[in-house]
């Protein structure tokens, strides 16, 4: 099949939320317990639509939700002593299940658990009468699938979404996935197990897959994943099942410069992808991916953030200001039926002379995107992508977990941003 890159979207690629949505950073970070059962609660409560959390694959194939794949920072164990157990290579029973958080002492949630109260939840709120089926809004989970997993943690993943709920189309537009790594969504293509009956269906919301986002501190990187999508469509046969990428999150830094605007986000709207960012703390960042989000007319744009209750204010602050607007407007057409002048609007209200989306940068966004380009280099992110992730045909083996050497020195400015809350 020919790729034509201004072809209608199929139905999986449509928006079911109302943009720009909110999705809480493992939960409510900065509140709460990150990754428990009363941070994603109180999430939920402020107002977010959207939960984001961290999984991996334990020893005995039984998924965990920790964004460390070590449990040292955040776990100890039944009397409370320190730990430092590699999940990838520790068993859920009799260990990991054991584990709890150092501060509230909230158990190391399976996956499963996650999903039983996810459900829960859901039912409790849809029959209240909010989001029901076909309804906007939903309630998501986004799984970030940490990179150093094996491949086979997504067939978990589906056996785990059955046993909780066994109607795979129900958790179509509640569940997305967050890879970083092609070789996540080469699998999915890839094997037989993706191939089932069970795949496919339609959903009352009309999507027929997944929403799969491929989360990066990089735009250059997510590049390589809008070539694969292409790949797909002129090599996968009518018969054979597509798994295609849906959305990308990025690092919200590394949306601060004129390539990004002029370059990627084109590429975002060709391919009629979602675009999240992350971690989105204050109302500048909020501001800035709204305005993205709004002058590009993307399909649906987000914040994941740690202070979910704060930018559902600024998200609400949005919806107001446009109900004014409009309300405005309609009373004005009601009282007078007076011919009145278009709005002056100038040509380059959205986009200049050369087709450039018309955002200013600040100078000091362009100082903070050189200084986050920086410190990204340090851990070689800025260079090419791998020669196999640019092998599309290459087979993935499912049960390899990758190990990379990473920069002390680029680990540490990470971590310790993240911390301060800076990325």
């Amino acid at each position: 099949m020919t790729v034509a890159s201004l072809k209608a979207p199929s139905k999986l690629l449509w928006s079911s939320s109302s943009s720009p949505v909110i999705a809480g950073h493992r939960g409510f970070k900065s509140r709460f317990v990150e990754n428990s059962l009363v941070g994603f609660t109180k999430c939920y409560d402020s107002g977010a639509t959207v939960i984001e959390t961290d999984l991996w694959l334990s020893s005995d194939n039984v998924i965990v939700i920790s964004h460390d794949r070590m449990t040292k920072r955040v776990f100890v164990d039944e009397e409370g002593n320190e730990t430092n157990y590699n999940i990838s290579k520790t068993p859920y029973d009799p260990v990991l299940k054991n584990l709890k958080t150092k501060q509230g002492g909230y158990p190391l949630l399976s996956f499963v658990d996650l999903l039983n109260w996810f459900v829960a939840y859901v039912e409790r709120k849809e029959g209240g009468g909010e989001g029901g089926e076909g309804g906007e809004d939903k309630l998501k989970l986004q799984l970030d699938i940490k990179r150093f997993n094996p491949t086979k943690i997504t067939k978990y993943i589906i056996g785990d979404l059955l046993k909780v709920k066994d109607d795979l189309c129900w958790w179509y537009s509640r569940v997305q996935f967050g890879i970083w790594d092609l070789k996540f969504l080469k699998y999915l293509n890839q094997d037989e197990f993706f191939q089932q009956d069970i795949f496919g269906k339609v959903d009352p919301s009309g999507y027929t897959q997944f929403d799969i986002f491929n989360i990066s501190v990089n735009w250059r990187d997510s590049i390589n994943y809008i070539n694969y999508n292409y790949y797909l469509d002129e090599t996968t046969s009518k018969e054979r099942k597509k798994l295609k990428l849906t959305g990308v999150s990025l690092l919200y830094i590394s949306t601060w410069s004129i390539d990004f605007l002029t370059k990627f986000v084109p590429l975002l709207q060709i391919q009629r992808l979602k675009f999240y960012s992350w971690t989105v703390n204050n109302k500048f960042q909020f501001q800035y991916l709204n305005k993205i989000g709004e002058k590009a007319k993307l399909v649906e744009y987000g914040i994941v953030t740690d202070h979910p209750d704060t930018m559902v204010e600024y998200k609400q602050e949005i919806l107001q200001n446009n109900i004014e607007v409009y309300s405005s407007e309609s009373n004005d057409s009601e009282l007078s039926t007076e011919i009145k002048p278009l709005i002056d609007y100038e040509s380059n209200q959205y986009y200049n002379e050369d087709g450039e989306l018309v955002i200013e940068l600040t100078v000091k966004q362009m100082i903070m995107c050189w200084i986050y380009n920086q410190i990204i280099s340090l851990n070689g992110s800025n260079r090419k992508i791998k020669t196999e992730s640019q092998r599309f045909a290459a087979r993935v083996d499912e049960n390899k977990i990758d190990e990379v050497k990473i920069n002390p020195i680029f680990a540490w400015c990470f971590q310790t941003c993240q911390k301060y809350g800076i990325f």
